[in-house]
């Protein structure tokens, strides 16, 4: 029989804080590629702020890193998608969304998903 490598099957996480939804899916195609990952964004509350989504990363040393935001600035009841990718030279041990409500360049409220494990190690 012959096997051919395909990437990790998708851990998907999600997080609400008052005002935003976002969640996050992951494919991962080794211990430091995560080479699709698809976010989602949407805005549910009426209160003249915006809402942000990046991806987090945490090594197998547990150092996190945080990467680039993702805005929904359109009004309660917009969202947006997002496809990206991200790799670390370091190990990429598991991945996390942060969703945040923002006034201007200010976090009003945060929330952190749990972390989704990376299936390679």
């Amino acid at each position: 029989m012959v096997f051919s490598a395909s990437p990790a099957a998708a851990g998907g996480v999600s997080e609400t804080v008052y005002g935003a939804y976002g969640s996050g899916d992951f494919y991962y195609a080794s211990k430091t590629n995560s080479n699709k990952i698809y976010l989602k964004l949407a805005d549910s509350n009426a209160d003249g702020h915006h809402v942000r989504i990046r991806v987090q990363s945490l090594t197998p040393n547990r150092v996190v890193t945080s990467y680039a935001w993702r805005s929904v600035t359109t009004g309660a009841g917009t969202a947006n998608e997002w496809v990206t990718s991200l790799t670390d030279s370091n190990g990429i041990w598991a991945l996390r969304v942060q969703v945040c409500v923002f006034e201007k360049d200010t976090a009003v409220r945060c929330g952190e998903s749990a972390w989704d494990g990376n299936t390679y190690y």
